[in-house]
């Protein structure tokens, strides 16, 4: 609306000098419901119900959860097995045949 000024936390809000008859009935019905809403308790809504258990299985999904559990270890396996031959192979001392007469290696 032309000539409100803007409300921030240097403006103070003043009451109308003359407010119309409804802006007055809008004002107090706001007020009105305002003042109910912070009499009634918070009530939180019913937690939905959700079935404990279906003992229906779907196949495919068992057949799945089977196949990933049982891979899961071999995955581990294997890469146990890369990481040890690795940190082996990177202990081993260069073969004679990369080393030049002075004890160094050759690129």
């Amino acid at each position: 609306m032309p000539g409100e000024a803007e409300n921030n936390a240097k403006t103070a809000i003043v009451p109308a000098q003359s407010a119309s008859l409804a802006e007055q009935a809008a004002t107090a019905a706001v007020l009105e419901d305002m003042q109910k809403a912070s009499l009634e308790p918070l009530q939180a809504a019913p937690a939905p119900t959700a079935a404990r258990f279906s003992w229906h299985l779907d196949p495919q999904e068992m057949a799945k959860l089977i196949s990933d559990l049982w891979t899961l270890p071999m995955v581990f396996w294997s890469t146990g097995q890369f990481l040890a031959y690795s940190l082996w192979l990177s202990s081993l001392p260069p073969a004679a045949e990369t080393m030049d007469p002075i004890g160094q290696r050759t690129a």
